[in-house]
């Protein structure tokens, strides 16, 4: 793999640690398209990536606080200009919310805050994000690569200079678990689109009576 999407540390580890299995992406400044354009949805470039941690935009003011634990590291990068990648993810689906409600239904499956997913919806609400769920997957070793200037920026995707082998790694989830979170975060959708169907339905109920 050389595909690799730009994640959070904080939520890579979340990912990572199998207590997630949902994101939440609508996309940077320099990706096609971008957050910019009107009636998009975040595009994904690859159905398996390796997942590559960052810093950029990463507060904890945007991060719940139980996933917030390694954000006392102030860098991905160390002294030797390495960055370590530690898993990757295979898209197992990808949901397209439509409205802010439906998103913060699925608050309790995601890391980010809520205050961080109503004020990144408002920020261009005409593009729509993505829900990502991804089964994710340990490399065997941990894999040390050199940073390279072109990883920078405010951009979902980057190609890797090296292969990553798929070889000896292992989901972080069960078939059953992974399951069972999946079919939680589809419940939790369904639950919110019919909320607010029948929240429409009592409107032009109520509209009907006053022009009557």
């Amino acid at each position: 793999m050389k595909d690799a999407l730009k994640e959070w540390n904080s939520t890579l580890e979340a990912l990572g640690s199998g207590k997630l299995i949902a994101i939440w992406r609508k996309g940077g400044i320099e990706d096609t398209p971008n957050v910019r354009t009107p009636n998009e949805a975040f595009k994904t470039k690859s159905k398996q990536f390796v997942l590559y941690p960052t810093y950029t935009h990463q507060s904890i003011e945007k991060i719940k606080p139980e996933f917030t634990s390694v954000l006392n590291e102030r860098n991905v990068i160390n002294k030797d200009n390495q960055v370590k990648l530690k898993y990757w993810a295979l898209v197992e689906e990808e949901i397209i919310p439509e409205s802010i409600d439906e998103l913060l239904a699925l608050s309790s499956e995601l890391a980010n805050t809520d205050e961080h997913l109503v004020s990144s919806w408002n920020l261009y609400p005409d593009h729509k994000g993505k829900i990502l769920l991804l089964r994710v997957y340990k490399l065997g070793d941990p894999i040390l690569i050199t940073h390279s200037p072109n990883y920078n920026g405010c951009k979902s995707w980057i190609e890797l200079s090296i292969d990553i082998p798929k070889v000896g790694s292992k989901a972080v989830l069960s078939f059953k678990d992974f399951n069972k979170k999946s079919k939680l975060i589809k419940t939790l959708i369904e639950e919110a689109i019919q909320l607010r169907a029948s929240s429409t339905t009592e409107e032009i109920v109520d509209i009907t009576k006053v022009e009557s």
